[in-house]
């Protein structure tokens, strides 16, 4: 394997420097990681890439044992077509399994699984309950979000804290956060498993664990709140616990004591469990020494006036349940009078709405000469499911196929077990097929398709869509949940890509950074409220088999037409950045709900 690093020095710069180097923080803590569990440095090389210069960057002393056998140092001129260079630092790259794996959390899994495979330890711990800690994306977990974004910003606030020069006594909010988090009590999975073990009782019920005659036999919630998942000590804590080693060198450990003290716990519990081992690694890779601009301790007077805040009741267990941006008096309607007030606003649009029947005779390929692996059938669909998936994916297919030429980069956005992509991969097999999926566990079932199909030519990237940087020239997707389907279109507008897209989840639409509604300067300039465009959005869900006597006949076709306008502002956005677009709909109107689809051509 391949690991890649940021670095912030120059070339030139490097030369004054014999064993260190200036990193970002996500370096740090996959450096300090690597370190700690005591990695191969045969089985895992660390390619160190130059990155932009960054205000927020600590000095890491790297032995001199790695640098000459496992760390190269590169402005990554020297690797122009490694796909590992193809998102955000930090990425592994898995040749013998065409793999890129992306996102700080993502990174951390895969070391930890290649420590667990090549000591054979107990560590298997350190993965969590069936092995799930951090392996959902940031967007769909509080847990993944918290360690590879939320405290990650924390500790970048904290380094530059500065409470003499602008008078801003508060630390991050996300400690606070972090420190309501550990006074919940614990939650998880085969928990009365756990409670037979820890108090050495038989119980497999509420009611018999109330029944307890003593006290010393019933489970204290939350005093076994011991690590930041629960009982034992999993990857959370050690990335959380390199992070805040940076806080306590900041803040001391005595004063964190006043103002977090299940923080601080928690704290000497994880230095503690394995002897103060990960505390000497960090201690080692990232010394205070030549770190004294971010890591000197704040003055006295500066900590006295310190203070936090602690919301109530605030807890990393609970799903992020937020779907829409939207507050105060944004509340959205279902109100059939107010939603049809909306569409005739919708139109007073200059504008067409609609769809065109898709005029597809033929395909462009013969299911009965494709092998099982690369139909739904290899997918392990319900057989139900099957005939729907088939007549989803030849509309998508056809338009794919006459967009593709030999050498064209594919990429399959949101590929979830590859039904598409694979498809595509044996059909073009001039041309290159990215499988780019978030999900490790569906992605792993792409791979095994694509092994038994003996493809050579598909690369599987693990990351969220954002992390995703590389040149393609033609954008796929099939039924990208809500925001996921625009920000595919954002990837295919930076790379002038033509694109494929059926939607899906119109209602899980909301504002992001990156992402805001309405998508076209023509719909941004009518009367359209924000809210009352999310609340066609949420009109476009309610779709539904029109063949089925329990349908609302009259609200699917209402919901259509919504998805039609949601489509038509999207179209517009890409015709505004010189794209021709056509809006179809699938050749079987009936495989799916979600059965629009977009089909843009750059420069046409």
């Amino acid at each position: 394997m391949q690991l890649y690093l940021n670095y912030h020095h120059t070339i030139d710069e490097l030369k004054q420097f014999s064993r260190h180097l200036e990193v970002p923080l996500e370096t740090y803590i996959v450096l300090a990681l690597y370190r700690y569990l005591e990695i191969n440095q045969q089985d895992v090389v660390i390619h160190f890439v130059q990155c932009k210069a960054s205000s927020n960057v600590l000095r890491v002393a790297l032995p001199g044992i790695l640098l000459e056998k496992a760390v190269f140092i590169t402005d990554g001129t020297e690797l122009p077509d490694d796909p590992a260079l193809h998102c955000q630092l930090p990425s592994i790259s898995i040749l013998q399994l065409g793999t890129i794996v992306s996102g700080l959390c993502g990174v951390c899994r895969r070391l930890t699984k290649e420590h667990i495979s090549a000591t054979k330890t107990t560590d298997v711990g350190l993965l969590g309950f069936k092995g799930n800690t951090l392996v959902a994306p940031a967007d769909a977990s509080l847990w993944t979000k918290f360690c590879e974004l939320d405290i990650i910003r924390c500790v970048r606030e904290l380094l530059q804290f500065n409470p003499d020069a602008n008078n801003h006594t508060h630390l991050p909010t996300e400690l606070g956060l972090f420190e309501s988090h550990l006074q919940m009590p614990l939650k998880s999975h085969n928990i009365y498993k756990l409670i037979n073990l820890v108090n050495n009782v038989r119980i497999s019920s509420d009611e018999e664990h109330r029944r307890l005659l003593c006290a010393d036999q019933q489970f204290d919630f939350h005093a076994n709140h011991k690590f930041a998942e629960g009982y034992e000590k999993t990857l959370a804590d050690l990335i959380l616990f390199i992070c805040c080693e940076l806080c306590v060198r900041r803040v001391t450990k005595e004063k964190l004591r006043v103002l977090l003290p299940h923080t601080t716990r928690w704290f000497e519990r994880v230095d503690n469990d394995d002897g103060g081992r990960l505390y000497r690694v960090c201690q080692e890779v990232a010394p205070t020494t030549g770190n004294a601009t971010v890591l000197c301790q704040l003055s006295e007077s500066s900590l006295s006036h310190l203070a936090i805040e602690i919301p109530p009741e605030f807890s990393l267990y609970k799903s992020d349940t937020k779907k829409l941006n939207l507050k105060g008096d944004q509340i959205l309607t279902t109100n059939q009078a107010e939603v049809l007030e909306i569409l005739r606003k919708v139109e007073h649009i200059p504008t067409d709405i609609g769809s065109q029947v898709n005029d597809w005779q033929t395909n462009l390929f013969d299911w009965n000469t494709i092998p099982l692996d690369a139909r739904p059938e290899g997918g392990k669909l319900p057989p139900a499911r099957i005939l729907r998936k088939r007549h989803q994916l030849e509309s998508l297919v056809n338009e794919a196929i006459q967009l593709a030429h030999d050498g064209a980069i594919i990429v399959d956005f949101c590929s979830g077990t590859g039904h598409l992509g694979i498809l595509l991969a044996y059909l073009l097999p001039r041309c290159t097929i990215y499988l780019l999926e978030n999900k490790e566990e569906s992605q792993q079932r792409a791979m095994e398709r694509v092994t038994r199909l003996g493809l050579r030519n598909v690369v599987f990237f693990q990351c969220n869509l954002d992390y995703f940087t590389a040149r393609f020239n033609i954008g796929v997707s099939l039924h990208a949940c809500g925001v996921a389907t625009d920000i595919v279109l954002e990837k295919c507008f930076a790379q002038r890509a033509h694109f494929v897209s059926c939607p899906c989840c119109y209602g899980k639409l909301y504002n992001i950074a990156h992402i805001t509604y309405p998508r076209s300067d023509l719909f941004r300039a009518s009367d359209l409220l924000l809210k009352e465009y999310f609340c066609l959005a949420h009109c476009a869900d309610q779709t539904h088999d029109l063949a089925s006597d329990r349908t609302n006949v009259e609200k699917a076709l209402q919901g259509f037409y919504c998805m039609d306008v949601i489509d038509r502002d999207r179209s517009l956005r890409a015709e505004e950045l010189g794209y021709s677009v056509q809006r179809k709909r699938l050749k079987d109107e009936s495989c799916t709900p979600k059965n629009r689809l977009l089909v843009g051509i750059y420069g046409r």
